[in-house]
């Protein structure tokens, strides 16, 4: 009797905890919507667009992931012409990247890549696949974020604090992001969370009080400016 009440219990248990990951999963970030649509600008030219799904949650290795696809299709003049179709697999407790998996068409050249994250040995195992197929290791100091849904999934519990500044570990290097201010959203009376970047390259991200999910997106180069509007901000 006592080894069928145990055994109840662990079930009742495991529902329990799917259950609180599935109320904290990245699909409450999408506020029940199917997508979350983004124009891209550059120097405030039409030049493309971007979209988001959540794709529901699966299991990889005995980890439960949420998975999400990513499509773009951006033609920048001569420096980015880029159509793609990415799912990225976050794990569900921890939001880190477990894997990202890009079928891309950059400057017409089609290219398969799988990113393996080792989140506790440190090391994304990159496979790429063209004409001949490559594996390349890249080590760093865990936990290791992948730009996308840092970016687009900011951490919740991320401790943001006006005024200072969050370091985190890309595969390639390393981004601190400052809580510069709350800001009013450029078009709109809509106040946010102002965060600037720096690392590879200078950015600029207005995140959404409640939820975080980001507004609006600045990449500042040399020869211009790149500007990712989500719908809800046009």
């Amino acid at each position: 009797m006592r080894g069928l009440q145990q055994i109840i219990l662990t079930l009742l248990l495991s529902i329990y905890v799917t259950s609180c990951y599935a109320e904290n999963s990245l699909k409450t970030r999408f506020g029940g919507k199917e997508k979350l649509a983004y124009a891209v600008f550059f120097n405030g030219i039409p030049s493309g667009k971007i979209e988001w799904r959540y794709l529901g949650q699966e299991t990889i290795e005995g980890s439960l992931v949420d998975v999400l696809e990513v499509t773009s299709d951006t033609k920048i003049l001569r420096l980015l012409n880029l159509e793609s179709q990415e799912k990225v697999f976050l794990d569900a407790s921890t939001h880190l990247p477990i894997k990202v998996v890009r079928d891309i068409v950059f400057f017409g050249k089609k290219e398969l890549i799988e990113e393996i994250y080792n989140q506790k040995k440190g090391f994304v195992k990159i496979t790429k696949t063209n004409a001949d197929k490559k594996e390349n290791f890249l080590y760093q100091d865990i936990p290791i974020q992948n730009i996308l849904s840092l970016l687009y999934f900011f951490p919740q519990d991320a401790g943001l604090q006006l005024g200072k500044s969050l370091t985190f570990n890309l595969p390639t290097n390393k981004i601190k992001i400052k809580f510069e201010s709350y800001r009013v959203l450029p078009g709109t009376k809509k106040e946010t969370i102002f965060l600037v970047g720096s690392g590879a390259r200078r950015f600029n991200l207005w995140l959404d009080k409640e939820n975080k999910i980001p507004l609006r997106l600045e990449f500042i180069g040399m020869v211009g400016k790149i500007t990712i509007i989500s719908e809800e901000a046009r």
